[in-house]
Parts: C-alpha cells; structure tokens; sequence
C-alpha cells in the first residue's frame, strides 16, 4: 500500500514552488528524446502550469535509469494531471494548490470531482493543504467519497491546517501500526470534531455528522 508522508510531502511542494530555475539533467539523453522532454516542460510552462514537478519527475527517472520511453511518459502524466488540477481548482489556483492537485490525483481514487468538491468549499482561500490530506487518506486506505466528504466537511466547520495535517499523519500512522484506516480515522474524528465549531446550519436540514461510521443525516 503506497504510503504518505505528509509533512514530507509538503516540504517537497514548498521547495517545487520556491525553485527559482528549472534545470533537466539530460546530459546523458538521447537528444530526440531530451528534445521531446525539453518540449512538454516548455508547453507547461506556457500554460502557466508549475513545471518543476515535471522536471522533478524527469529527474527520477533519471537517477534511477529508467527506459527513456518512460521518462517521457512519465512527465506527460504529470503534466495532464497538472492540467487537470489547475481547471478542477479555477478560477485562481496557486502554484502550490495546482502542484498538491497534480499530486493528489496521482492517488488512485482521487478525482477532479473531489478536488473541485474542496475548491468549493474553500473558494478564495489556498487549499494545497486541505488537498494533500484527502490524499494521504485515501493513499492510507480511506476510501476515496469518504475522505472527499470528511476533509470538506472540517473545512466547514474551521479546521485548521495544522489540524488537518495531524489527522492526516496519526491515520496513516495508525496504519502503518496495523490499524484499519476506517477505525482510525473514526477514532481521530472523535478527538478532532469535539473541539470544532458545529458546521452552520443551512437553509435547510441539519448539518452532517462526520464522527464514527462517516456522513450521515441525523
């Protein structure tokens, strides 16, 4: 089971967005294929997509000597995620949301739907964070519409980052202890939504309750 490290993760996603200058490391490429590279991260750019997850990308492939075929493939995907990313999370993206976007829907289960569910939930503030945690549950074993709905529904009621990010690694250290990821986050939910404000009411029914067996109307 692919593991998530998240305050790994988001140092990685810092460093991506605060890198200055790309540089590919292709040396050693064929120069068809170093041109082919060289291509998808300047088609990026002009986008105005975040490159340096591409080039990242490219980077490990070649440490790690992988088939050039693969390199290429390999930084195509990243950059159709980023695509992907950056449209579910319009109008304004930063680089750093559509960077934990891209990410995110590298994550089996993990949508655009669910990323656009948390974009409207969190419409004018940065949601890099909001979007590394859903993954990181669904990565530990949280299904995909349980954690979409859980992360939201904390973001309703004021959670903070910080909060999200301890929810996010006490699961998936639960886990990786032996736990089910479900057990755990119904657990973890219970601490956490205690001291949450109850998510406003609207104009009509009650606000969901997210604690124990996940959403449910009471």
């Amino acid at each position: 089971m692919r593991r998530v490290n998240l305050i790994l993760c988001l140092l990685m996603v810092g460093a991506r967005v605060a890198s200055a200058q790309d540089s590919l490391p292709l040396a050693n490429i064929d120069r068809e294929i170093a041109s082919r590279l060289m291509g998808i991260v300047d088609s990026a750019r002009a986008r105005g997509l975040p490159t340096t997850p591409i080039v990242a990308k490219i980077s490990q492939g070649v440490l790690l000597h992988a088939a050039t075929d693969r390199i290429v493939a390999a930084a195509q995907n990243v950059a159709t995620r980023l695509d992907d990313a950056r449209s579910a999370l319009a109008p304004k993206p930063t680089a750093a949301d559509i960077t934990a976007g891209g990410d995110a829907l590298s994550v089996t289960g993990v949508t655009k739907a669910a990323l656009q569910a948390v974009r409207s939930t969190s419409p004018n503030r940065p949601v890099a964070v909001p979007i590394a945690v859903l993954a990181q549950l669904v990565a530990s074993g949280v299904p995909a519409p349980r954690a979409t709905e859980i992360v939201t529904q904390l973001l309703k009621r004021g959670a903070s980052n910080r909060q999200l990010v301890a929810l996010g690694n006490d699961v998936n250290s639960d886990v990786g202890r032996g736990a089910g990821a479900n057990s755990s986050l119904d657990v973890r939910l219970r601490g956490l939504t205690a001291v949450l404000a109850p998510i406003p009411q609207a104009t009509a029914g009650q606000p969901a309750d997210i604690s124990a067996s996940g959403p449910k109307k009471p």
